[in-house]
């Protein structure tokens, strides 16, 4: 039952995040139980923002840590000539946050192979084909 329904029919809204996350959770095994699982999977990868796995408010905000890291030489001078002598920092974060964020897509993509079998060739080209930056668009 979509939201819109839940209100015409004076039922109530989730309130809680767990409580919203349970009718989501139904809403999609109803969604894999009654449509072909591909057009569920092109849905929620339409649908799934990339901030809900990494929230974007932590950046650079409330506490941070100093932290020792080592580079190579050239790397380093690369990011400099990049950033400036204050930027270094931000735009290691800014990397660091990227490659976190797609460390979890690949746990999320693992998941859901793990439950559905791996998705097929022609769903990924699909995918692909939908960035903007596809070759051909």
């Amino acid at each position: 039952m979509s939201a819109a329904d839940r209100e015409k029919d004076g039922a109530p809204r989730p309130t809680e995040p767990a409580e919203a996350l349970s009718v989501l959770e139904a809403a999609l095994r109803q969604a894999l139980a009654s449509a072909p699982r591909e057009q569920v999977v092109k849905a929620i990868m339409t649908a799934l923002p990339a901030e809900v796995l990494v929230d974007q408010s932590a950046r650079m905000h409330g506490k941070v840590r100093k932290v020792s890291v080592s580079m190579p030489e050239e790397l380093t001078e690369a990011v400099r000539a990049r950033t400036g002598t204050g930027g270094f920092s931000r735009y290691v974060t800014d990397a660091v946050q990227e490659q976190i964020r797609l460390d979890l897509l690949d746990d999320l993509i693992a998941d859901f192979e793990a439950k559905y079998g791996p998705i097929p060739d022609e769903l990924v080209e699909e995918a692909m084909r939908e960035w903007p930056d596809y070759p051909g668009k």
